[in-house]
């Protein structure tokens, strides 16, 4: 390895010293110097070819070859640095793209929790075919926490069970190593030296952090011993958070704080890598579970403790089973349990006297009794699995067609080259080289320039990813997630680099390496002749662009049109100069009279503004908010049925001049004014989908009804009828809303929605709004600031991704193909000299000459776009259900981008063919 030159000069310089003593030796017996030196040379035999035995002997010959085949490589990329430069930048950006799309599909669906041995978690969860009665209506988003949803069988599912079968549970050593629980807070007013602000906060049971195998950076961890009634309050906060509120000081530890009101001692600080049991979320701080009713006391029922209850099931429950015990084994063991309890949770709810509160009895039959089944759960818990797997494979497909079209163009320019190049392999043939040998050293240079193109493909996926996330996180729920470079996107790099040097090198190599040594030995301009018939493939592959492309543009036309439909969609309100935050004064310690009166002193407050047009509030903001009731009852009509959703509806509890302010005109009656107190009689507003669905043909004004859990069908008289708008979501149909008085339903108090209408730009008002807020109260932080117009965009924020980054790769696409056409036409062109030159001699028109190149750039675009129709048709089903407003086979979306890239094949092939058109016939006739 490292004495092979000396090795070489050594063995030749035994060589001459054995030719010297083979001279001195026959010059004794009597022949000449001369004579006695050829004697001697002609008995060793050929010196060159034993110092090539001895090399070869001594080395690893692949590897010598792989190095002069660089060497070789580099030069030629030195001397052409144009051609070098363009391979590897249209390389880059497709090595780049897919490298970067994948690291967040590795982020977000294949990266394990960063715990110990995460493998052998295991998430408990349940399915039931009904489910009425395991839960109180009334406590389904706070039981649920979020996890409830509806399988494609029509199984209601969660992940969500009560604290008693989780103790339960947990008991069963011989099952579990260990077992732990935890519930979602959510934003938690965390306030510390007079300074309040939001966090996102967890509650977790006593053996949380020990169950994981999270080891502290500082201080210590949640311990069983904190997770009882009466013990003191403490909190664990997380790196990312020590980092940004206290700076990384260790002094953090053992401070004092106030959490929700609820004082607290911070006892230590999570690992960096540690962000929870949810990618995607990032937990700020960790309470213990038993401090749940002083944290969330708007949560907990008066006189009855969420501990104890069996039909609220608000905790989440993980463990490892112990070594030994299968998951089957499991299942079996603790779903016994489970199904006891819940089998005595619904004969306790027969024999119970109802309360008014209660939810419907339990089903009756062990169909109506859950089931509780175990899931992996070595990746977490992640929404983002949910909302953001397809969309990224789908991202992925449109990555994987941009490398593929960049391969063909990187394999037209090896193409071009390698026939300039013929000569120079048909030499490198004659003198002894074997075709495999020169396949391989193009092989070689192929790979080279993949290489060179996944290094800096690398830098840019990393750069991408950024951007990518920060996108990702301007939807409703900011994405914590942490894209850093690992194995398996350094090796998927590597991998992508080879399989595609490989792939654009191959055919061009292949057919380089089948030359005509008669014919390439012989004068160049011999073999201009034959040029017209060996731009088969590399016209095939640009066909296979125009069609690729043609397939990303469809897409990108439809996500594009998809945005500006749900941008230009009737909301029914005026979104414009509308300032929205939220105030929660539930976290200060406020409650009933109270709570009722700062928030409004705090309407009022912000009346006042210079510049405020007008303000409201509202317990949900319009879009992005939304809440529904489970049924309506009528006056004078049946009472209908818990499980009828003809009768849900939708529900927000507003203020005074709330349809003012938000721009929803009054169509019959009035709306809700100051003078609906709790002392006045209770009244609501509907829109109008909720007074044709139920009052058709009639005034509904006038008429009473009851709503969720109420008895009464006659509590609550309607005095007014408003214009539709959406709620919730831009992309649903405006659903049955009814509007009540927030004064007149104090129970359902918690967070408040404010919201400012403005003379001017409505962000501009944010410190004095915070000025009106500190001066009623500075311990209590807004929340969710932003405009109107900004809160609708986070809302379609996946659409507008999406039509951002399929715009931008589908124009990746048409540039790379347009640059294709034009390299293969303009080498036509160069390899047609001589007949363009002929057939100018023979009095062919410049324009014949331009319509003659031209037309072929036409019809390979042509075939492309038959190709390639088909495909996107096909394709474009798969994003039907992330359209809004056109379908799939939208006409005008598939002609638009037939047409763009007609026009882009038109002006890439004009270039080459007005340079044929502008040829000198004489000069052409000279062309080699």
């Amino acid at each position: 390895m490292f004495w092979r030159k000396r090795k070489q000069s050594d063995f030749t310089a035994e060589i001459e010293a054995h030719l010297e003593l083979e001279t001195e030796r026959l010059k004794e017996q009597g022949l000449s110097e001369e004579e006695a030196r050829r004697a001697a040379r002609r008995a060793f035999g050929n010196v060159t070819r034993a110092e090539e035995r001895f090399y070869e002997a001594g080395r690893w010959m692949w590897w010598d070859h792989l190095i002069q085949d660089l060497r070789f490589g580099l030069r030629l990329l030195a001397k052409n640095p144009g051609f070098a430069t363009v391979a590897v930048l249209t390389l880059a950006l497709g090595i780049g793209a897919n490298t970067a799309i994948f690291s967040l599909i590795d982020a977000v669906m294949l990266k394990m929790l960063p715990v110990r041995d995460s493998q052998q978690l295991t998430l408990l969860n349940w399915a039931a075919q009904s489910v009425p009665g395991i839960m109180p209506a009334s406590d389904i988003i706070h039981t649920a926490q979020g996890n409830m949803d509806q399988d494609k069988t029509g199984r209601m599912t969660s992940t969500s069970l009560s604290y008693p079968v989780f103790e339960l549970l947990r008991a069963r050593s011989d099952i579990f190593s260990s077992a732990f629980a935890f519930a979602n807070v959510g934003r938690v007013n965390f306030g510390i030296g007079g300074e309040a602000r939001l966090a996102e906060g967890e509650l977790v049971s006593g053996d949380y952090f020990s169950g994981l195998g999270v080891v502290t950076v500082a201080g210590r961890a949640i311990g069983p011993a904190d997770d009882k009634t009466g013990a003191a309050p403490v909190a664990m906060i997380s790196y990312g958070y020590w980092e940004t509120r206290f700076g990384r000081d260790r002094s953090a530890v053992g401070r004092s704080a106030v959490i929700n009101n609820v004082p607290v001692t911070i006892i230590g600080v999570s690992p960096p890598e540690f962000f929870g049991l949810q990618p995607g979320r990032s937990i700020d701080v960790w309470l213990p579970l038993h401090t749940q009713p002083e944290v969330e006391p708007n949560w907990t029922e008066k006189g009855r403790s969420n501990f104890i209850r069996d039909d609220d099931w608000w905790v989440m429950v993980m463990g490892r089973l112990k070594p030994g015990v299968s998951e089957p084994q499991a299942r079996a063991v603790l779903g016994a349990v489970f199904y006891e309890s819940v089998a005595a949770q619904r004969e306790a709810a027969r024999s119970a006297p109802r309360r008014e509160s209660a939810a419907e009895p339990i089903p009756s039959g062990p169909q109506g009794l859950p089931s509780l089944g175990l899931a992996p759960a070595s990746k977490g818990l992640s929404y983002l699995r949910q909302e953001f797997s397809k969309p990224l494979l789908i991202l992925m497909g449109v990555v994987g067609l941009v490398l593929l079209i960049a391969c063909a163009n990187v394999a037209n320019l090896l193409l071009s080259r390698a026939a300039a190049r013929q000569r120079e392999i048909a030499v490198r043939l004659a003198i002894g080289a074997g075709r495999s040998r020169i396949i391989r050293q193009l092989l070689t240079e192929s790979v080279m320039l993949a290489s060179l193109g996944g290094t800096l493909g690398l830098l840019l996926a990393y750069w991408a990813t950024g951007v990518l996330i920060a996108f990702m996180s301007s939807g409703r729920n900011p994405i914590a997630i942490s894209v850093s470079p690992n194995l398996r996107a350094l090796a998927l790099t590597a991998l992508i680099s080879i399989v595609t040097g490989i792939l654009f090198g191959l055919a061009p190599a292949y057919r380089a390496a089948r030359v005509d040594l008669t014919g390439a030995l012989k004068d160049a301009s011999s073999l201009l002749g034959r040029g017209r018939l060996r731009l088969g493939f590399g016209k095939a592959l640009v066909v296979s662009q125009v069609a690729m492309s043609l397939l990303l543009l469809v897409g990108a036309g439809l996500f594009v049109r998809t945005l500006e439909n749900l941008e230009e969609a009737d909301l029914g309100f005026d979104r414009r100069n509308v300032l929205l935050f939220g105030v929660d004064a539930t976290e200060g310690g406020y409650k009933d009279e109270r709570l009722l009166s700062f928030y409004q002193e705090l309407q009022q407050g912000l009346e006042g503004l210079a510049g405020v047009r007008s303000a409201a509030s509202s317990g949900s903001t319009l879009i992005g908010g939304g809440v529904s009731i489970d049924g309506l009852s009528i006056e004078g009509r049946p009472a209908p049925r818990p499980d009828d959703a003809s009768t849900a509806v939708y529900f927000n509890d507003v203020g005074p001049r709330f349809f003012e302010t938000m721009g929803i005109p009054l169509i019959l009656g009035r709306t809700i004014g100051p003078q609906d107190t709790s002392a006045a009689p209770k009244v609501a507003v509907i829109n109008e989908m909720l007074a044709h669905k139920f009052f058709a043909g009639s005034s509904p004004v006038g008429h009473r009804f009851g709503m969720g859990d109420s008895k009464s069908s006659s509590e609550i008289e309607i005095v007014g009828v408003v214009a539709n708008a959406k709620y919730d979501d831009v992309r649903k149909e405006v659903p049955p809303t009814v509007y009540v008085p927030y004064a007149q339903h104090p129970g359902s108090l918690r967070e408040m929605h404010f919201e400012i209408r403005t003379a001017g730009d409505p962000s501009q008002m944010v410190p004095a709004v915070r000025r009106v807020l500190r001066d009623l109260d500075q311990n209590l932080p807004l929340s969710d600031v932003k405009t109107q117009v900004e809160q609708i965009n986070q809302t379609i924020f996946q659409e507008s991704l999406f039509a951002k980054l399929s715009s931008f790769f589908g124009l990746l696409a048409l540039t790379l193909t347009s640059v294709g056409l034009y390299g293969i036409l303009a080498y036509a062109v160069a390899r047609r000299t001589n007949e363009i030159g002929i057939r100018m001699a023979l009095g062919a028109e410049r324009a014949a000459i331009l319509w003659m190149v031209s037309r072929e750039s036409m019809t390979l675009a042509g075939i492309g776009i038959i190709v390639g129709a088909p495909a996107a048709l096909a394709a474009s089903r798969l994003v039907a259900s992330m359209l809004y407003g056109l379908k799939p086979t939208d006409p005008l979306t598939i002609a638009s981008a037939a047409a763009v890239l007609a026009a882009v094949a038109l002006l890439a092939g004009y270039l080459p063919a007005r340079r044929a058109s502008r040829l000198d016939p004489m000069v052409a006739l000279r062309y080699e």
